[in-house]
């Protein structure tokens, strides 16, 4: 590596990275920058110090790199697959060692790779990308493929299960298909008197994707009023990259109300070009579900760790709901520094670098380390492997079944 791929991320985090101004001490403590290291020593590196920020939008991005075929979990020191990719290791398989070290020591050693000290909040996915390979019966067993697996397929459900109706995102990219997929559903949704809505695994994606969905949980007409200061660091670059993203979307949308919303954002980069740091939320608005049920239901939202983003804002806004329960795990908690932008770092990595800034942060109410909490919290054990557990307790804790 060269000095270059240094001056870049240590540029970027000065002058385009929206908690410069929160994180300007760990940022002037930038480490330092070797000559000497190849490119995955690197990345290993520099994704070290990167964690130390607590900003899960803030990381260096292998696109070209293996991906870890296998998904774990630690419990009472022994490491679990909960999912997996790899025909030779099984869901289920307790794994005892990475490489030739134990989950000990790797505990010990590469703490900083985890991101936390939470096991329910682990990640342990850069930990496999260093450690390659597991031994089972004297033979090593790579846990890294080429081409990165998914273990979080797109599915958009809306289902009559008799007693209760189950809704599923596994994300909110794709806003059409979601709001088609509402108003396909919708004397299903009237008539419902339980619901439940699983945003477990949610990779997030556009708020808008969900507020269609709003006024079918609640009788009720909720207004929210947040007058938190939410910031954008309007650099050239960063505004340059939205006007031409969001005018491309503009010209594929047909005439609707989300037209005009996608108007009045792309209005608020030209009007706020290069001027750096501003609170675009200085003159708040109300807004306001109304509740669309004759009679409001009973609803339950399923959560977890790898539920971010925009699932994050979906969890946050069901708990202004008075007849929804939050069942499960605290969410990822990605949002104190959202709307990245992605920067070439060699042609190898890339960093993902966020704009913008909620100003929770100022009042002490980061979500960076702790998530959206849940009403109802269900820690993980082994038994998830064999039956969805937070499922089964959200049925039972309906009121009622008829």
């Amino acid at each position: 590596m060269t000095l270059k791929e240094f001056n870049i991320i240590e540029n970027q985090l000065i002058n385009e990275y929206a908690g410069y101004f929160d994180k300007k001490e760990l940022i002037t403590q930038f480490p330092s920058k070797l000559s000497n290291i190849n490119e995955e020593e690197f990345y290993f590196y520099m994704t070290k110090y990167l964690n130390k920020f607590h900003d899960p939008h803030l990381k260096l991005v292998d696109f070209n790199g293996l991906y870890p075929n296998i998904r774990v979990q630690l419990y009472n020191d022994q490491l679990y697959v909960i999912d997996s990719r790899n025909p030779q290791i099984p869901t289920g398989t307790v794994i005892y060692n990475l490489g030739s070290y134990s989950i000990n020591y790797i505990l010990e050693n590469d703490h900083d790779l985890l991101k936390s000290s939470n096991p329910e909040r682990m990640e342990w996915s850069d930990v496999l990308k260093k450690y390659k390979y597991i031994v089972s019966d004297s033979k090593e067993i790579s846990i890294l493929q080429k081409d990165k697996p998914d273990f979080f397929e797109q599915s958009y459900i809306i289902e009559n299960k008799s007693t209760y109706i189950y809704i599923k995102f596994t994300d909110f990219i794709d806003h059409l298909k979601i709001s088609n997929l509402i108003d396909k559903h919708k004397n299903l949704l009237l008539n419902a008197k339980q619901i439940i809505i699983d945003v477990r695994g949610n990779r997030g994606g556009s708020d808008l994707a969900y507020l269609k969905l709003l006024p079918y949980l609640t009788t009720e007409s909720i207004t929210i009023t947040d007058d938190t200061p939410y910031y954008h660091r309007f650099t050239k670059s960063y505004c340059d990259e939205r006007i031409h993203t969001i005018s491309e979307l503009i010209k594929q949308m047909p005439d609707s109300d989300d037209l005009d919303e996608y108007k009045s954002i792309l209005n608020l980069y030209k009007d706020n070009y290069d001027k750096g740091f501003v609170n675009i939320n200085n003159n708040p608005e109300s807004d306001t579900i109304k509740g669309i049920q004759e009679k409001c239901p009973d609803v339950k939202v399923l959560a977890d760790f790898e539920c971010g983003s925009s699932g994050d804002n979906f969890v946050k806004f069901a708990h202004e709901f008075k007849n929804i329960e939050i069942i499960g795990r605290p969410t990822k908690g990605m949002n104190d520094y959202s709307n990245i932008m992605f920067i070439d770092i060699n042609g190898k990595y890339k960093l993902s670098v966020p704009h913008s800034k909620d100003g929770n942060v100022d009042l002490g109410k980061s979500m960076g380390k702790t998530g959206i909490p849940v009403d109802h919290y269900i820690s993980w054990t082994p038994e998830e492997l064999e039956k969805d557990i937070i499922l089964e307790i959200a049925i039972n804790r309906f009121t009622s079944l008829t």
